[in-house]
């Protein structure tokens, strides 16, 4: 699984290769830009996650016969 640390470092690196070549700055840019948006997107699936409740056994659904 992919961490949100893994996707801050590759825009990270995206920005550097930005800075690096010129001519390819906004490829790079916005190459960056997707992995923050990603890493955001991870940080907020796991903030759900952890907030959702677990329902309890009794609001489950008996197995089918």
């Amino acid at each position: 699984m992919t961490t949100r640390l893994e996707f801050i470092l590759r825009a990270a690196l995206c920005r550097q290769l930005a800075k690096r070549e010129p001519a390819n700055r906004s490829l790079w840019m916005a190459e960056a830009e997707n992995w923050l948006r990603l890493s955001k997107e991870k940080l907020q699936g796991e903030a759900e996650a952890k907030s959702v409740p677990a329902r309890p056994v009794s609001a489950r659904q008996a197995p089918a016969p």
